[in-house]
Protein backbone atom coordinates (compact mmCIF):
# COMPACT_ATOMS: atom_id res chain seq x y z
CA UNK A 1 0.00 0.00 0.00
CA UNK A 2 3.05 2.35 1.00
CA UNK A 3 4.28 1.82 -2.73
CA UNK A 4 1.17 3.08 -4.44
CA UNK A 5 0.68 5.96 -2.18
CA UNK A 6 4.58 6.72 -2.81
CA UNK A 7 3.83 6.11 -6.63
CA UNK A 8 0.37 8.02 -7.12
CA UNK A 9 2.80 10.94 -5.13
CA UNK A 10 5.70 10.89 -7.15
CA UNK A 11 3.37 10.70 -10.74
CA UNK A 12 1.52 13.64 -9.27
CA UNK A 13 5.14 15.63 -8.59
CA UNK A 14 6.33 14.89 -12.38
CA UNK A 15 3.42 16.04 -13.40
CA UNK A 16 3.01 19.19 -11.88
CA UNK A 17 6.56 19.99 -12.94
CA UNK A 18 5.68 19.28 -16.65
CA UNK A 19 3.16 23.02 -16.39
CA UNK A 20 5.85 25.33 -16.95
CA UNK A 21 8.39 23.59 -19.59
CA UNK A 22 7.12 26.85 -21.24
CA UNK A 23 7.04 29.53 -18.93
CA UNK A 24 10.01 31.08 -20.30
CA UNK A 25 8.60 31.71 -23.54
CA UNK A 26 5.31 33.77 -21.63
CA UNK A 27 7.24 37.10 -23.27
CA UNK A 28 6.75 40.15 -25.56
CA UNK A 29 9.47 39.08 -28.47
CA UNK A 30 10.96 41.49 -31.33
CA UNK A 31 12.94 40.15 -34.52
CA UNK A 32 15.79 42.95 -35.56
CA UNK A 33 14.59 42.66 -39.60
CA UNK A 34 14.18 45.33 -41.68
CA UNK A 35 10.66 44.30 -41.40
CA UNK A 36 9.84 44.63 -37.64
CA UNK A 37 7.80 41.64 -36.01
CA UNK A 38 6.60 41.49 -32.75
CA UNK A 39 6.15 37.90 -30.92
CA UNK A 40 3.72 37.66 -28.20
CA UNK A 41 3.32 34.48 -26.18
CA UNK A 42 0.85 34.37 -23.93
CA UNK A 43 -0.27 31.21 -21.15
CA UNK A 44 -3.73 29.62 -21.99
CA UNK A 45 -5.61 26.47 -21.71
CA UNK A 46 -3.61 23.51 -22.43
CA UNK A 47 -0.72 25.40 -23.44
CA UNK A 48 0.70 28.49 -25.16
CA UNK A 49 -0.91 31.16 -27.71
CA UNK A 50 1.86 32.59 -29.81
CA UNK A 51 0.93 35.83 -31.43
CA UNK A 52 3.45 37.01 -34.40
CA UNK A 53 2.54 40.62 -35.94
CA UNK A 54 4.06 42.50 -38.51
CA UNK A 55 4.63 45.87 -37.13
CA UNK A 56 4.00 48.22 -39.99
CA UNK A 57 0.73 45.56 -40.95
CA UNK A 58 -1.92 47.71 -39.35
CA UNK A 59 -4.93 45.55 -40.86
CA UNK A 60 -3.66 42.24 -39.60
CA UNK A 61 -3.14 40.57 -43.33
CA UNK A 62 0.25 39.24 -42.28
CA UNK A 63 -0.95 38.31 -38.66
CA UNK A 64 0.13 34.29 -37.54
CA UNK A 65 -2.11 33.35 -34.09
CA UNK A 66 -1.44 29.61 -33.20
CA UNK A 67 -1.77 27.64 -29.97
CA UNK A 68 1.33 25.37 -29.21
CA UNK A 69 2.67 23.13 -26.49
CA UNK A 70 5.44 22.56 -24.45
CA UNK A 71 7.54 19.75 -25.79
CA UNK A 72 10.23 20.63 -22.99
CA UNK A 73 11.34 24.31 -21.14
CA UNK A 74 13.46 25.20 -25.03
CA UNK A 75 10.63 23.92 -27.32
CA UNK A 76 6.92 24.99 -27.90
CA UNK A 77 5.60 22.76 -30.74
CA UNK A 78 2.47 23.01 -32.90
CA UNK A 79 -0.21 20.13 -33.13
CA UNK A 80 1.53 17.18 -34.68
CA UNK A 81 4.81 18.10 -33.07
CA UNK A 82 5.90 20.35 -35.63
CA UNK A 83 8.30 22.65 -33.92
CA UNK A 84 7.36 26.80 -33.77
CA UNK A 85 9.49 28.24 -31.20
CA UNK A 86 13.02 27.15 -30.11
CA UNK A 87 14.39 28.68 -27.03
CA UNK A 88 18.56 29.40 -27.16
CA UNK A 89 20.78 29.31 -24.23
CA UNK A 90 21.79 33.04 -24.92
CA UNK A 91 17.95 33.95 -24.34
CA UNK A 92 16.51 34.33 -27.65
CA UNK A 93 14.06 32.61 -29.60
CA UNK A 94 14.05 31.25 -33.38
CA UNK A 95 10.36 31.38 -34.58
CA UNK A 96 9.58 28.85 -37.22
CA UNK A 97 5.75 29.96 -37.71
CA UNK A 98 6.85 31.42 -41.02
CA UNK A 99 8.46 30.02 -43.82
CA UNK A 100 11.77 31.55 -42.93
CA UNK A 101 12.48 31.48 -38.94
CA UNK A 102 13.70 34.20 -37.38
CA UNK A 103 15.33 35.12 -33.70
CA UNK A 104 13.94 37.28 -31.59
CA UNK A 105 14.72 39.12 -28.45
CA UNK A 106 13.18 39.56 -25.36
CA UNK A 107 11.22 43.47 -25.17
CA UNK A 108 11.99 45.33 -22.01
Amino acid sequence: MKKIIFALVACAALAGCNKDEGAAFVEVWKNSDRLSETLTVTKVDGGYRALSQIDKDTKGYMKVETVLVAESKQLLVKDGGKRALELASDGTVTSFLRTKEDTFTKVN
